[in-house]
């Protein structure tokens, strides 16, 4: 995408896609930026940002998305990363329940740094679905209308499956919440 193309976007908006290592943070952003799956885990230091331009409602929209590092070593910088961010993805692993509990910390984080911010809840790993480990009924019960995400989905970038859903649904309903797209 070229300087140019960013310039003409009427919109910039900033996501975060969080939660704990190995949940398949990299892998939903590169999949959905580069339509591209990598096989080899790649430790993200820090944070790793990307850019997507995309068209809704014949809008174009530029998409700062930032892939925030899971592992706790990497916590005190994440005012920066979550600093003036629209909305974020907050990610967890079908497959290690453990990740599902970790959300707390990473709700609580966003609560703090970005204020009310659209969330959305993605467990990740779908296309490993005979190796779920999560407790529906928690998740149902318990977690989200702790939460309240906007939306609950399920995804595997291995597959590409919900991948670009997660990201426009995102997008529409931060603009709708700006009041720049109509229900």
């Amino acid at each position: 995408m070229s300087n140019n193309e960013k310039k003409k976007a009427k919109y910039h908006l900033k996501l975060i896609v969080c939660g704990a290592g190995a949940v398949g943070k990299t892998s939903l952003v590169r999949r959905y930026v580069k339509d591209k799956f990598e096989f080899n885990y790649l430790l993200t230091v820090g944070m790793d940002p990307s850019n997507r331009l995309i068209e809704l409602d014949d809008m174009l929209v530029d998409l700062l998305i930032y892939d925030v590092a899971g592992q706790r070593r990497f916590q005190t910088l994440r005012d920066v990363f979550f600093r003036n961010a629209h909305g974020a993805l907050l990610v967890f692993d079908l497959t290690r329940s453990e990740t599902l509990d970790e959300l707390a910390e990473w709700k609580k984080q966003i609560d703090e740094r970005s204020g009310n911010i659209p969330i959305m809840l993605i467990g990740n790993k779908s296309d490993l679905d005979d190796q779920i480990a999560i407790d529906y009924a928690n998740l149902e019960d318990n977690v989200i209308p702790e939460f309240k995400p906007i939306k609950y989905l399920e995804t595997s970038a291995l597959e590409d499956s919900n991948v670009r859903d997660a990201f426009i649904f995102l997008t529409r309903e931060i603009l709708k919440q700006k009041g720049i797209l109509k229900d």
